[in-house]
């Protein structure tokens, strides 16, 4: 009886482990199908937008795609995104928390948004630790270490709502086609009458 606990508590131990994955995990964010097998992505072209999740075992991932094979590093631990998609994939993070009260947006507040998210698609003032992130094609980005922290995609809307019990860390993604769609419709908003 005793070697069935110990064998039943070594199981565990393993299961657990192989479950954790190292503590990495890489979102991979494509226009067509992608297989997998270990560490090796196998990316197809189509025109659907697909997201799947490696858990990659050690700190060494590849891509073999119609142009050869790329090789990534995976090293920090946390959560990834590679971008198989022939557009840049654009985003940040997202303020959410129990905040009941809706904010005025100014036109100034809107102008400056406009500018922010041009500037987003442009890659100009993108940097990890102001949670911005631009992703050109075929290039993998490090996000963020907190493996609970939830990654909204390319075409997906933002949850409605969140557990106000908990702390959030939500990411919002674009293509940059969507980026420059979302500044032509809130430029109409921008007032060009002048003061008086």
């Amino acid at each position: 009886m005793k070697n069935t606990g110990s064998l039943l508590i070594i199981g565990c131990i393993i299961l657990l482990s192989a479950c954790s994955g190292g503590g990495k995990k890489v979102l991979i964010m494509s226009s067509g199908k992608v297989q997998l097998n270990g560490n090796a992505i196998t990316a197809s072209s189509g025109g659907t937008h697909t997201e799947t999740t490696l858990v990659p075992d050690g700190d060494n991932i590849s891509v073999v795609s119609e142009s050869g094979t790329t090789n990534f590093t995976v090293k920090e631990p946390g959560i990834y995104i590679l971008n198989l998609k022939k557009d840049t994939v654009v985003g940040s993070y997202q303020r959410t928390g129990t905040d009941q009260f809706q904010e005025v947006i100014t036109q100034k507040d809107l102008a400056r948004r406009i500018d922010s998210l041009y500037l987003l698609a442009q890659g100009l003032n993108v940097n990890e630790a102001s949670r911005n992130y631009n992703i050109p094609p075929f290039q993998l980005s490090h996000i963020t270490n907190n493996l609970q922290a939830q990654i909204v995609g390319p075409f997906l809307k933002m949850p409605g709502s969140f557990d106000p019990s908990k702390e959030h860390e939500v990411y919002k993604f674009y293509t940059n086609k969507e980026i420059m769609e979302i500044i032509d419709k809130l430029k109409p908003m921008i007032s060009t009458k002048p003061k008086q």
